[in-house]
């Protein structure tokens, strides 16, 4: 029983090792055989990198699809984007076929993945971005690219590049615009008869996940189209990217410390007129602050001819503070020309008449204040018979008033004429509003700061409601137009 137990585990060890050994054998490559395939495929008497596939035939169809890892930035100032992607490139070239190679492996080889640095002993369509400011290849740790060919000939690359290109932005509805940024990819060379740009709609752009910190990556479109220069026609392939801005950080920077700056300077209505130094300080603090937001906001923009929706909402904000100083403005000079015009009025009631100034000199005597009541008469009263000052109506001398003075209470004033005692009653009173006109009557200093409670609020609100309906709007129309022009 022992014999036959031995000899079956010898025999199992025999078979375990004979399929080491095959499998040994067969994971060994040939890689003297891979080397002559790859020298004779660019062998220089049958293959010349300097001439295009089936030259003088139909155009070689070069496949282009791309892999955005990242966009870094999108600069209004600079009017460019910037973007971090894998550009895979893919032709045929009949002369590097190989069909399939017999190295000794259970299975045949279809394909080659060689170094990129081989890719300088082939062909290869001199592609470029017209619309490029600055690019760079990747080469940490090594150059970020790899080239395989396959059995047909197919040659495929990859490489990975950062490129800038620029963006022309139109900012008349900044901060709730929308931008087209497109990278355009050409053959710098090659007109239509010799290269054209194929790619498939779906498989052409493929994305990761990032955001961006101002915008909205929205879509992502391939149109390929050709490009009529004076040396002839070039197929070109553009990417639209479709970017919508975000809003949050301008309302939470901008929008909202204007609003509070323009509800501060109300304040001043409520204040009293004769406060000047709070209401002059509180108008030009304000003032200033909307200087100050309106130029660094300004100083982070390019310097466009047009004006942008920022613009309109600052500006009306800044002529809302700036009515608001010039109302207590209004208020100060309005009360301070009342008054001048009160003043007036009362020194004039109390200058004698042209008419009488040929009249002779009269001496003015002081009496007490109970004269001023019309219902008392002392008895040295020239107007009392039983006083004796009494003058007699024939030689008493005329009782005169100024033209402008209003019928009121009677002020008695005392005179002596032609060593003749004589009395004279001057008639004086209180200015009411009518005296000066019905504009002032409605431009009362305090009427001006009771309208201005209400009025100034309203405005601003109903500015609010238009400036965000239009621009809303109009940020969806455009963005409607950018998508249908693409189409």
């Amino acid at each position: 029983m022992a014999r036959p137990f031995t000899l079956i585990v010898l025999l199992s060890a025999h078979l375990c090792l004979h399929v080491v050994v095959t499998q040994d054998e067969d994971s060994h490559i040939n890689t003297q055989l891979l080397s002559s395939v790859l020298d004779r495929l660019t062998n220089r008497t049958t293959y010349d990198k300097r001439l295009r596939p089936r030259y003088g035939e139909k155009p070689v169809d070069v496949g282009i699809t791309i892999h955005v890892s990242s966009i870094s930035a999108v600069s209004e100032v600079d009017m460019d984007f910037t973007l971090d992607f894998y550009m895979r490139q893919t032709w045929q070239d009949p002369r590097l076929a190989f069909g399939s190679l017999d190295l000794g492996l259970s299975k045949e080889i279809d394909s080659l993945t060689v170094g990129v640095d081989y890719l300088d002993r082939l062909w290869k369509p001199d592609t470029f971005f017209p619309n490029e400011k600055k690019s760079f290849f990747h080469l940490a740790t090594t150059h970020n690219s790899f080239l395989r060919i396959e059995g047909d000939g197919t040659v495929y690359t990859s490489q990975r590049l950062t490129v800038t290109a620029t963006c022309p932005m139109d900012l008349k509805l900044f901060p709730m615009d929308s931008q087209h940024c497109k990278l355009e990819i050409e053959s710098y060379g090659y007109s239509i008869l010799d290269i054209m740009y194929v790619s498939h709609e779906k498989k052409s752009v493929s994305t990761e996940s990032y955001e961006l910190p101002q915008f909205v990556l929205q879509s992502i479109k391939v149109v390929n189209h050709t490009q009529k220069l004076s040396s002839g026609e070039y197929s070109r392939l553009c990417w639209f990217f479709l970017f919508k801005r975000n809003i949050g950080f301008y309302i939470i920077q901008i929008y909202l410390p204007s609003v509070l700056i323009v509800v501060i300077s109300w304040v001043s209505f409520w204040l009293s007129r004769d406060a000047t130094p709070a209401r002059v300080a509180l108008g030009v603090t304000t003032v200033l602050t909307m200087t100050t937001l309106m130029t660094m906001t300004n100083s982070s923009m390019p310097k466009v001819s047009y004006v942008k929706s920022i613009d309109i909402f600052l500006g009306v904000c800044f002529m809302m503070v700036f009515c608001s100083l010039l109302e207590y403005a209004a208020v100060g000079y309005i009360s301070k020309r009342m008054k001048l015009v009160r003043a007036r009025k009362e020194s004039r009631m109390l200058t004698p008449l042209p008419h009488l100034e040929s009249l002779p000199p009269k001496r003015t005597l002081s009496v007490p204040s109970y004269f001023n009541n019309t219902t008392y008469r002392p008895f040295y009263s020239s107007t009392d018979q039983t006083s004796n000052l009494y003058i007699p109506e024939s030689q008493r001398t005329t009782i005169f008033s100024n033209e402008d003075a209003v019928p009121n209470e009677l002020t008695p004033m005392l005179g002596r004429s032609n060593s003749q005692a004589s009395v004279f009653l001057y008639q004086t009173a209180v200015i009411s509003d009518d005296e000066f006109g019905r504009f002032w009557r409605w431009l009362r200093p305090s009427n001006i700061d009771k309208y201005s409670r209400s009025l100034f609020p309203s405005i601003f609100v109903l500015f609010n409601v238009g400036y965000w309906a239009y621009f809303i709007r109009q940020s969806q129309i455009q963005e409607e137009q950018r998508n249908s022009q693409i189409l």
